[in-house]
């Protein structure tokens, strides 16, 4: 990951992509400083990362072997978060974002890629395939939600279960934001907090010491995601207006996010894939990730064209 890089060996194409290994700092239209890594072979696909603020390294980490067999992965941490740079004008709105990715494929001269999301990830994915049509292939939505409100309303459910009526004071406060109720949840399940997001305690375990690999974290983005409503808005209606084909992968146990969440999901052309994981099946459930991604790859782009 932290390898010099002495040169930039691309050979792109408007169907398929060889390229070697390589981290690369692209700086936005504003100013900003991206960092992304660009590993593997076949259809480029961008990873769009969830939190506000989990970083593109954790997937790469784990899923990466298995996601470069088929794909070019460009592997983004988005503006304010991880080894990316802060918004010089503090400017963390979701049209800016959006921009970002175009930034991105101009500057890598892919034409159209495949977009991979995963959690928080989902709505900025969907707002990005209906703003940039021209610009996506297709989607994979795994574990992701398009209306945070109402994952919310599954993580109130379990904190209340589970807690103390002291510890979940303030979730009905209709002054508290959606961030600010998901932190009372999070503090009110303590040590247990973990259950939200995992089916077992050692895949929480796992996921803290690869999250742990990546130093000087910037933080930016999530201290500020709060400010910008757009992300928090329901995009359920902006599903049905998204025409490419569409992986929906879905966690049995996945309480962060809902396990029904995928009913709210209307995708015209869309697979549903369910498995028994919980928020991260990119650690629970890898063969059963594999084979999906792998079925909608053969389905909708036999050819690898995009």
């Amino acid at each position: 990951m932290k390898a010099k890089l002495t040169g930039l060996i691309l050979f792109f194409s408007i169907i398929t992509f060889s390229v070697q290994a390589l981290d690369k700092k692209i700086t936005t239209s504003d100013g900003t400083e991206l960092f992304v890594t660009i590993k593997g072979e076949g259809i480029p696909c961008l990873y769009i990362h969830g939190g506000p603020g989990s970083g593109a390294y954790w997937l790469e980490a784990f899923s990466g072997e298995m996601l470069e067999k088929n794909m070019q992965m460009i592997y983004l941490d988005q503006r304010g978060v991880s080894r990316s740079g802060s918004a010089p004008d503090g400017n963390y709105s979701l049209d800016r974002m959006l921009l970002d990715f175009e930034d991105v494929r101009e500057a890598l001269k892919i034409k159209k890629w495949l977009v991979l999301g995963h959690s928080f990830g989902a709505g900025i994915q969907t707002a990005y395939a209906a703003k940039y049509p021209n610009a996506v292939a297709g989607l994979m939505m795994i574990n992701g939600t398009v209306n945070v409100s109402a994952s919310l309303d599954e993580m109130v459910k379990q904190a209340k279960s589970k807690a103390s009526k002291e510890a979940v004071a303030g979730l009905d406060d209709p002054s508290k934001t959606l961030m600010e109720r998901m932190m009372i949840c999070h503090q009110a399940l303590g040590e247990n907090v973990w259950k939200m997001y995992y089916r077992d305690k050692a895949s929480a375990d796992t996921m803290n010491a690869v999250m742990g690999r990546v130093s000087n974290w910037n933080h930016d983005f999530s201290s500020k995601a709060a400010n910008f409503n757009e992300y928090f808005a329901d995009f359920t209606p902006l599903t049905k207006k998204v025409k490419v084909p569409v992986l929906v992968f879905s966690g049995n146990n996945d309480l962060a996010i809902g396990p029904e969440h995928y009913k709210l999901i209307q995708f015209p052309k869309q697979v549903l894939v369910k498995a028994d994981c919980g928020h991260l099946p990119f650690i629970e459930a890898k063969q059963e990730l594999q084979s999906a991604i792998t079925q909608y790859l053969n389905k909708f782009f036999p050819s690898k064209r995009v």
